[in-house]
């Protein structure tokens, strides 16, 4: 037993060492805090590196300064070859054309600043039993007088009217194709039950009608004024 002991004590103590030395000197880092030294050299690399910084935002703010400088200099001192084919190109510029106001023919309703120029249907049923039409726009025969009445549906060809505000032109040709302009007095939002909006007016009238909801429980109304 005693010669076995002697033969494994040299091998067990020369991996013992070897274990020992595998180990790292130092476990953990050490903290600034607990080390002076450590702290001020990253407090000096800190510092160093935003002054860095501050000379490379200073050197691209100085080249954009001058960039400037030039640019303003060469715009004030044209050279007479570049300046007169200049001259030349805006005098001999056509001016721009303004677009053509949109045709009013008869049974259509024209909204310029909408685009919307849309021809208008008759709908003759005074109890309001049939179905609008869900495509085109419809005048209620039997509304008040001086009322002319328009409707139709959103989403569909009168959901644009939604952007109408007060002071908008709207131009309606009548079935004999007189024109008739009008300008938006206000719009609001009633039950479809309120019958109002049909009534008669005591002036020339445009109202426009579309749904609010997708019920059709609440609809938009645009009232005008012919002018």
């Amino acid at each position: 037993m005693a010669n076995v002991l002697r033969r494994c004590r040299g091998p067990l103590l020369g991996g013992v060492a070897i274990w020992l030395l595998s180990f790292p000197l130092l476990t953990s880092h050490p903290a600034a805090a607990s080390h002076p030294a450590y702290a001020q050299g990253v407090a000096i690399a800190s510092a160093d590196a935003a002054d860095h910084r501050l000379v490379r935002q200073l050197e691209r703010e100085r080249m954009a300064a001058v960039a400037a400088a030039e640019a303003l200099a060469l715009a004030a001192s044209p050279t007479p070859e570049i300046a007169a084919p200049v001259a030349n190109a805006v005098l001999q510029a056509p001016p721009a054309a303004r677009p053509a106001p949109p045709a009013v023919r008869a049974n259509t309703i024209v909204i310029a600043r909408l685009g919307l120029v849309q021809p208008v249907g008759w709908y003759g049923d005074c109890l309001g039993r049939a179905p609008v039409p869900h495509w085109g726009a419809w005048r209620w025969s039997c509304a008040g007088s001086n009322n002319t009445y328009v409707m139709a549906h959103n989403p569909g060809v009168f959901t644009p009217i939604l952007g109408l505000r007060a002071g908008d032109i709207v131009q309606y040709g009548d079935p004999s194709g007189r024109v008739h302009t009008y300008r938006v007095s206000y719009t609001t939002i009633v039950n479809n039950t309120q019958m109002w909006p049909l009534g008669a007016t005591s002036a020339s009238s445009l109202t426009l009608q579309t749904c609010w909801t997708w019920d059709g429980s609440r609809d938009f109304i645009v009232r005008a004024l012919e002018i």
